[in-house]
């Protein structure tokens, strides 16, 4: 069951748990909401005070100010969102592009992340030449603009999962489309192109485990969970065999297993 939306300086978020218990904060990923966490909210809230929030242009949340923005200018909206919350130190756990928040926000306040956990993580394509990044940009928000969110997520829904992945899941990755809005897909697609997130890891102190599927189609581990994990100080990658992008819908009791686990190895 989804908690209730509620909305705090200018973004929405879902909220389970005790307010006292440690916060883990859920980053959703490009295509996504606060309610692709539909399956950590039950059993994470049993442990932990958890805040999914929609990303700013996302759902109700306002959209960043800047057209283009940085994954820096999601990160201080994420702190914003936080204050209010009165939520001072944080647990973050990822899926895909919220990985790049995650590790801007770990940059930017690093006293406040105890560790982050980065599922399906998205390394971000930085390190690519200009016209690379430009083209790929370009791609991505000329797609959603042709196809709409929610034919472009039942397109890509089958792309995202492993093959054999329950009924189940691939009817919530198509209902995430009725959420997503043109514009701030946009934006966040310039932050996947911008941002180079091996580089951005190298200089954080915070632990740091990162869970890829195996069978990951969309950010092949090779490219980016064992880049990323190779350049963090105090990393742990975890591979989960025949699972895809989203190992938090196609092995929720794994995945939060994983996360429980090493919270407690981390305090």
């Amino acid at each position: 069951m989804l908690p209730p939306l509620q909305k705090a300086a200018g973004i929405g978020y879902r909220e389970s748990g005790r307010r006292e218990a440690p916060a883990v904060v859920l980053l959703h990923g490009i295509g996504s909401t606060s309610t692709g966490w539909r399956l950590q909210f039950g059993p994470l809230g049993e442990h932990y005070r958890v805040i999914a929030w929609d990303a700013p242009g996302y759902a109700d949340s306002a959209p960043l100010a800047r057209e283009v923005p940085e994954a820096g200018d999601y990160a201080r909206a994420l702190a914003q969102l936080l204050d209010a919350l009165g939520v001072a130190q944080a647990f973050l756990v990822t899926n895909s592009w919220g990985t790049l928040i995650a590790i801007a926000y770990a940059a930017l306040f690093p006293q406040r992340v105890r560790a982050m956990v980065l599922g399906g993580p998205a390394a971000g394509w930085g390190a690519q030449p200009a016209e690379e990044r430009a083209r790929r940009i370009a791609e991505r928000i000329a797609r959603i603009r042709a196809l709409g969110p929610k034919a472009m997520r039942e397109q890509d829904a089958p792309q995202l999962v492993a093959p054999g992945t329950r009924e189940e899941v691939l009817g919530w990755l198509r209902d995430s489309g009725e959420s997503l809005s043109v514009a701030g897909y946009a934006q966040a697609a310039h932050v996947l192109g911008q941002s180079d997130g091996v580089a951005m890891i190298r200089g954080l102190d915070c632990p740091v485990l990162l869970i890829a599927g195996g069978a990951d189609r969309r950010t092949p581990p090779e490219a980016n969970a064992k880049p990323l994990a190779a350049a963090a100080r105090h990393a742990v990658l975890e591979l989960f065999p025949g699972c895809g992008h989203l190992p938090h819908l196609e092995f929720p009791e794994r995945f939060n297993q994983a996360v429980r686990a090493y919270i407690a190895h981390s305090t």
